[in-house]
């Protein structure tokens, strides 16, 4: 399963540490599920759910608990590895109808523009995945050509995934850097005869920093300053949301607001989380969750609303609206980033306490 909030209440729930509102909550995910699911699942094998949901918490506790109740643990970790299900502050959990639709939409899907020093855009295959520079030839990651540079001296390029994009760019010194949706990195054509390494990103991008301990690596973002010698690590730094967010999967980084007045170094699993305020706070982090979109997918741990919707505007371009006040909520669980919008948000709304409607490259979020 690998959500910290769920493993945490069902393994208080079958250790008996569970209080009655934690009770509630996780017996009210199953009640909810099993009452509103319109195509319904055979019955579970509670034995080798049961194996399954201990083969994934430490088993601590007694197994003496009631059947009823292991089943009801069991089914709600089926359930999370599934779909989403969610913690909402206020007491009504009603259950909403499906999303309404007219039209369908696609996920994103491979698309980048490179911007040459001399003002030149070239639009690159979807088919493909990565670019690279070589010397002075934008070349495929498959080792097929596309064009000549022509630059003089280390010229700026700047590479940039549209809303519904993503790519892969390996840089002059073998840096690769996966750009998530709506995603800009600036890089000189060249780094030879500079002492740092120095790109600029807007946006989010995964890094796996090629090693070079005479010329450091810099990632300038507007907020922030990330400076390293070689390591993997991930930057969101999209201008919408109210923070930085560095997470390191490994060696180190150094971490630093623009202002020069706060920087912390982080060590892997660790995320540093900088603030309007320009204060660095840092956290541990599950680096598969926080890297998820990288390989695939949504995982979504306690994620508020707004943070939710503004990654599927992102990801699928539309434009969200929000027609109701709604109350606090977050969400728990995985989806495909492979799935068409009106599959995500079927299921973010059968989680409850959230409707949706979509409008051409418009979605609605009422109660």
């Amino acid at each position: 399963m690998g959500y910290n909030k769920a493993n945490q209440l069902i393994e208080k729930y079958l250790a008996k540490k569970a209080t009655l509102k934690e009770q509630e909550i996780l017996e009210s995910w199953y009640i909810n599920y099993a009452s509103n699911k319109e195509d319904e699942l055979p019955e579970p094998d509670y034995e080798a759910v049961e194996a399954e949901v201990w083969s994934i918490l430490e088993p601590k506790s007694s197994r003496s608990w009631s059947w009823q109740r292991i089943g009801i643990a069991a089914s709600v970790a089926l359930m999370l590895s599934m779909g989403i299900y969610y913690f909402n502050t206020s007491s009504d959990r009603k259950m909403f109808s499906k999303a309404e639709y007219a039209t369908d939409i696609k996920p994103g899907r491979n698309r980048t523009i490179i911007r040459l020093a001399n003002g030149k855009q070239i639009y690159l295959s979807d088919v493909k995945s990565g670019v690279s520079i070589k010397g002075q030839q934008l070349v495929y990651n498959d080792g097929s050509n596309i064009e000549a540079i022509h630059a003089k001296g280390a010229e700026v390029l700047t590479i940039s995934t549209p809303r519904g994009g993503q790519y892969n760019v390996e840089l002059p010194d073998g840096t690769i850097v996966t750009l998530n949706a709506a995603s800009t990195l600036k890089f000189p054509s060249t780094f030879l005869g500079a002492l740092d390494r120095v790109v600029e990103l807007d946006g989010e991008g995964y890094f796996k920093v090629t090693k070079n301990k005479a010329h450091p690596f810099i990632v300038n973002t507007t907020k922030q300053q990330v400076k390293v010698l070689g390591t993997h690590f991930n930057i969101s730094a999209y201008a919408d949301d109210p923070t930085t967010l560095t997470t390191l999967e490994e060696g180190s980084v150094e971490v630093r607001s623009k202002n020069g007045t706060n920087g912390t170094l982080l060590k892997p699993n660790q995320q540093s989380i900088l603030a309007a305020s320009n204060r660095i706070t840092v956290k541990g982090v599950n680096v598969t969750e926080e890297l998820a979109w990288k390989n695939g997918l949504f995982i979504f741990n306690e994620e508020d609303l707004e943070s939710t919707m503004r990654k599927i505007s992102r990801w699928y371009n539309v434009e969200i609206y929000y027609q109701d006040k709604l109350p606090p909520m977050s969400f728990l669980g995985s989806i495909s980033r492979s799935k068409s919008l009106s599959t995500v948000i079927k299921l973010l709304e059968e989680s409850g306490g959230v409707h949706f409607r979509i409008e051409g490259r418009r979605v609605i979020v009422m109660k």
